[in-house]
């Protein structure tokens, strides 16, 4: 089955990536669900279904075998003590439990896009120390990194722009590079990670504060 990345324990965190090529009727074999799960997927619409069958496969492969529930700001959880956050983008999913509270995004290369849309999460104060020769790769990677504090943080009224910030960072894959939350209060820090997998950015942010 085609799990294409797997970080295990990093920070005491794993994070499954799986490519959802098969067809339905392939993961249920290999699934096996419960009928209530059957019961619920068969309830889904086709594209929910299969990112239902995806979010299964990433669980099975991380003998995580619950089910993932949604508090009421939409934020996942588990009937356990792990931490979860689930991502989506054109045909992977990723799926991350740590110990600690976690963002996980992944985003699919697309460099129009991501220029045209700067402007609405991009800082001044990040763009001064972004070098141009590398912009579209620093800027996928902060715009995964805020959505993996929106998503940690289970979604509220901050915004990318005005309240999430990435320090200064080297494009190192997996290695730890610093974000903030900040608001007319205080300031929490986050420590956030990225790497590459084929055409895709994985970004993943933990609260170990």
């Amino acid at each position: 089955m085609p799990v294409i990345d797997y970080i295990n324990d990093f920070k005491h965190t794993r994070i499954v990536t799986w490519e959802v090529t098969e067809s339905n009727e392939e993961l249920l074999e290999y699934l096996q669900l419960k009928d209530y799960r059957i019961e619920k997927y068969n309830n889904l619409r086709p594209k929910q279904a299969r990112e239902y069958l995806g979010l299964r496969a990433c669980l099975k492969k991380l003998n995580l075998d619950y089910d993932v529930n949604y508090d009421e700001r939409g934020k996942p959880f588990l009937p356990t003590n792990k931490e979860i956050s689930i991502t989506h983008s054109y045909g992977l999913v990723s799926v991350g439990v740590s110990e600690y509270n976690i963002g996980v995004d992944i985003e699919l290369s697309r460099p129009k896009k991501i220029l045209n849309i700067k402007h609405k999460f991009a800082r001044l104060d990040e763009l001064d120390w972004i070098p141009q020769e590398h912009e579209i790769e620093y800027l996928h990677i902060i715009w995964g990194m805020k959505e993996g504090l929106y998503k940690l943080n289970g979604g509220n009224l901050w915004n990318f722009l005005n309240h999430y910030r990435a320090e200064e960072f080297e494009l190192i894959e997996n290695k730890q590079f610093i974000c903030w939350i900040s608001d007319d209060v205080k300031s929490r820090k986050y420590h956030a990670f990225y790497k590459m997998i084929g055409e895709y950015y994985l970004v993943w942010v933990l609260d170990y504060e």
